[in-house]
Formats: C-alpha cells, structure tokens, sequence
C-alpha cells in the first residue's frame, strides 16, 4: 500500500508541474501601418501612420487623374507590400456630408 501512495503522489506531482507551469512563447513584436486615402479635388491626400517600435506619420498629395483614379494610392500600398508589409483589412466609406469636398476615404491596415 507505501508504494501506491508513493505512486499516486508522483504522478499527482508530476501533473501539478505540468499544468502549472505555463509556457509563454516570445511573440515578435509587430508593426502596423493604418493608410488613409481621400480626394480632395483633383488630387488624393494619403495619410500614413507607422506604430511599432517607434511611430511616425507621413502625408503625401498624389495626383489622380479622374475623381476614382485609385491608381497612385494603390502603387503606394504595392511599394510597402514589396518591403514585407502584409494588408489585414481595407475598406472603402463615401461622406454622407453634401457639401463635403471630399467624397470617398479608403481605409487600409497593414502589419509587418
């Protein structure tokens, strides 16, 4: 009977020191990157915001050539996915807003 309990009380232990024990595993810090684009005239204002490490902000004026001329803000996002940024999410909002001047925004996430 001594040494079922020495059993049932190494195995109890040995149970114990598995569960207890988390294992955290270093998850690599990530880089996001929000691009907002939205016209303004004949040309697109292009927002861009880096946090990761470090943040920064970017704004850059890209002609297009029509109203939904898409085409520059679109090189700009290929540029980034050629340096590993990966695109999560993108969406596309008009303003409700008649007397806006600005009539669409397109919403882009990226992470690296």
């Amino acid at each position: 009977m001594n040494k079922s309990k020495s059993i049932i009380l190494a195995l109890t232990l040995a149970v114990t020191a598995l569960f207890s024990f988390k294992q955290y595993e270093q998850a690599a810090s990530k880089e996001t990157m929000t691009v907002i684009v939205s016209n303004r005239g004949g040309n697109m204002l292009v927002n861009i915001s880096i946090a990761g490490d470090s943040s920064s902000f970017i704004q850059k004026r890209v002609k297009a050539e029509n109203e939904h001329d898409y085409s520059g803000a679109l090189q700009i996002i290929k540029a980034h996915q050629d340096k590993g940024w990966q695109i999560k999410n993108s969406s596309y909002t008009t303003s409700i807003e008649p007397d806006s001047d600005q009539d669409y925004y397109l919403y882009f996430l990226l992470e690296k």
